[in-house]
């Protein structure tokens, strides 16, 4: 924090902020720029980015974890992923004392999406197949979930299996990745798993 930071800014804010109690978190993890680039850049899918941190809020549907995790989806272009992990690191926080099964789905979700961007740079595709692979582990709970919650609804897809498929196929890992294909498709996940596995089936008899 610069000691313009210090004597200037305001360390009270309202909106999302103050109703998840980020306030402290906000303001010390953020500089003025920063937070002003924030309020500014944020677009939330059918409100205004004026919520983050304006008004009185008394109820939202939303949870800390899911308005993190929308923050670093809006953010993970190059120029402002920094940002974005940021807001992965605090979710991160949250998951450990207070995180459903579905709040750690869709953060290793928005995870493995951050990491597999900056996969060129050193550590990174490690740190996607990892969160790949924790994604997976909670496959089956993270079915149920769904299914309690969205009874009418078939499964969405999983960006776990999805992209640890397409590495490991990439990789010409070909029966690993029919493998987890078939896992996937029993579990019921959507996705082109059919196809993937013909794909594959034929590469690795050419192989």
């Amino acid at each position: 924090m610069s000691l313009l930071d210090f004597f200037f800014s305001p360390k009270k804010t309202n909106g999302l902020i103050k109703y998840f109690g980020l306030e402290n978190w906000w303001f010390s993890e953020f500089s003025t720029e920063e937070r002003r680039y924030i309020t500014e850049t944020f677009q939330p899918l059918g409100s205004s980015s004026e919520l983050l941190t304006t008004g009185d809020l008394s109820y939202t549907s939303q949870t800390a974890v899911g308005l993190l995790l929308d923050l670093a989806g809006c953010f993970s272009k190059e120029k402002d992923r920094p940002i974005a992990y940021k807001f992965m690191k605090k979710t991160e926080e949250l998951n450990e004392t207070k995180g459903s099964v579905l709040d750690l789905h869709f953060y290793y979700g928005q995870k493995i999406a951050l990491y597999y961007k900056d996969r060129e740079s050193p550590g990174c595709l490690e740190k996607a197949i990892e969160a790949c692979k924790k994604q997976i582990e909670l496959a089956e709970k993270a079915a149920k979930s769904f299914r309690r919650q969205y009874k009418d609804s078939p499964l969405p897809s999983h960006k776990g299996y999805q992209q640890l498929a397409i590495i490991l196929e990439k990789q010409g890992k070909f029966d690993e990745t029919i493998e987890l294909c078939r896992r996937s498709q029993k579990q019921g996940w959507t996705g082109d798993w059919a196809k993937r596995i013909e794909r594959c089936c034929k590469k690795a008899n050419r192989a």
